[in-house]
């Protein structure tokens, strides 16, 4: 995910578009339930903002496999956002600009933090997922289980204990 700065580097206000597809991406989010990332799609443009500070801005859509949060069934999830990086190769690297040597500008490394941090807290397979017994394990999704289905809060368990002796 490099963007060329050729024939844009040395005339303020000149602009380029880009479009990038990256099949599949490194990216740990086993933590987030997310077993697999990819394809992703970035577009977008990149601009000369003069004082050799050029900002890429642009959307990140991202198709990814992940687990249901309630049944842990792997369920294809599609999130997008919006980016704004500026980039010097002069400026020392600063919390909103980035640093970067040559003709080239890589994109791999803020777009990859951008995914970790726009990922979904929540996967869910449907809305109304049932999830899994918390006795069995059974998914409840396929069916009922034969679990009892009498909750009783443990703290209340002695109080049942006293009227099923009466």
């Amino acid at each position: 995910m490099k963007l060329s700065l050729v024939g844009m580097k040395h005339v303020v206000g000149s602009t380029a578009e880009f479009a990038f597809t990256q099949e599949k991406m490194n990216i740990d989010l086993s933590h987030e339930n997310i077993t697999k990332v990819g394809p992703v799609q970035v577009t977008g443009k990149i601009e000369n903002l003069g004082d050799r500070i050029f900002q890429a801005e642009g959307h990140i859509e991202v198709s990814a496999v992940g687990l249901c949060s309630r049944c842990l069934a792997p369920t294809p999830v599609k999130f997008g956002m919006e980016f704004l990086f500026k980039f010097s190769d002069i400026l020392a690297e600063t919390d909103d600009i980035f640093a970067f040597k040559g003709e080239e500008i890589e994109l791999y490394p803020q777009i990859v933090s951008e995914i970790i941090l726009n990922c979904p807290s929540q996967i869910l397979c449907k809305p109304d997922c049932k999830g899994l017994c918390p006795k069995c394990g059974a998914n409840l999704n396929l069916g009922a289980c034969s679990c009892e289905t009498e909750d009783i809060d443990p703290r209340l368990a002695v109080l049942k204990k006293l009227i099923d002796s009466r």
